[in-house]
């Protein structure tokens, strides 16, 4: 299948930094006319709280599978669209979401466009047109979550915040630009660059393929670093996280992502590691989302 992105057009050599020419309303634009088809089967019940296992079509490509976990009683509820790590899938939020569902939060999660058997597998540097096409598709789908959302009658619209962690707290920042029914965002341990070799994309990609290979891949990612996209975030507010003891992300590439996001913004360090084990960024975090949707305490 062609890729959707058109090639970056530079005469720039392919170790120099491009001018950021890509508009982000164009790259992760899609069809809001065409139906969600939603699907939506209760697969275990928790003090009243439906876990619901559901899919929905993604405007590139196949079904997008997720949970929705629905409060008890009637709502208004505030609404949350959550985005896994890399190493992870959609249940790495369920047990969380399930606390929110507490405080009145109605959350949706779902699997980022590698796990799905009908979309080309996330390689790295020799097939970068298949992995800037996950990397669209995953924004886009993300952006699907809030229609499913809107199309749940018991969740205020203007009430709707995202949790994303690694990969999803990369791409949270782009989604926040294009995405304003999202009022408000935590972003864990993201980047801003995926050709820096002080991130943990780049430095993956720089030490797998040979120098040449990996200039070339700089040469036509640079332009998609989501650090070009992040000084319209606003007026969503932003609340990063990050850990003091990240084996993937360094401070430095914390201080660019964060230095980049134009809009209200705050963050927050935890000594914990990249997988935010630690029960204190949890609990701020679940804090934070309780006071800006305006959730109860449980």
């Amino acid at each position: 299948m062609p890729s959707p992105i058109s090639p970056a057009k530079s005469t720039a050599e392919p170790d120099s930094q491009i001018s950021p020419a890509v508009n982000p309303n164009d790259l992760f634009a899609y069809d809001k006319s065409k139906p969600l088809n939603l699907k939506v089967n209760t697969v275990q019940e928790i003090d009243r709280i439906k876990v619901n296992d559901i899919s929905y079509d993604s405007p590139k490509i196949g079904r997008v599978p997720g949970y929705l976990v629905v409060p008890p009683g009637k709502g208004p509820f505030g609404g949350i669209v959550y985005a896994h790590w890399g190493q992870g899938n959609r249940s790495e939020w369920l047990s969380e979401s399930i606390e929110m569902a507490k405080r009145g939060a109605l959350s949706v999660m779902i699997d980022a466009p590698f796990w799905r058997p009908e979309v080309r597998s996330l390689p790295f540097a020799n097939h970068t047109e298949a992995e800037l096409d996950a990397f669209v598709q995953l924004v886009i789908d993300l952006r699907r979550a809030v229609d499913v959302l809107g199309e749940q009658s018991n969740v205020d619209s203007k009430r709707i915040g995202y949790v994303g962690h690694s990969l999803g707290a990369t791409w949270g920042g782009p989604l926040a630009v294009v995405e304003k029914r999202i009022r408000m965002l935590v972003l864990l341990a993201g980047c801003s660059s995926l050709t820096d070799n002080d991130s943990f994309y780049g430095e993956l990609q720089r030490t797998s393929v040979p120098e040449k290979e990996f200039q070339a891949y700089v040469a036509r990612m640079e332009p998609y670093n989501p650090g070009h996209f992040l000084s319209d975030t606003g007026p969503a507010k932003v609340y990063f996280q990050w850990a003091t003891n990240d084996m993937f992300v360094s401070r430095r590439s914390a201080k660019e992502y964060y230095e980049a996001v134009g809009g209200p913004k705050e963050e927050h360090w935890y000594v914990t590691g990249h997988e935010f084990n630690d029960g204190r960024s949890s609990e701020d975090r679940r804090e934070w989302l309780t006071r800006e949707l305006k959730l109860s305490r449980g």
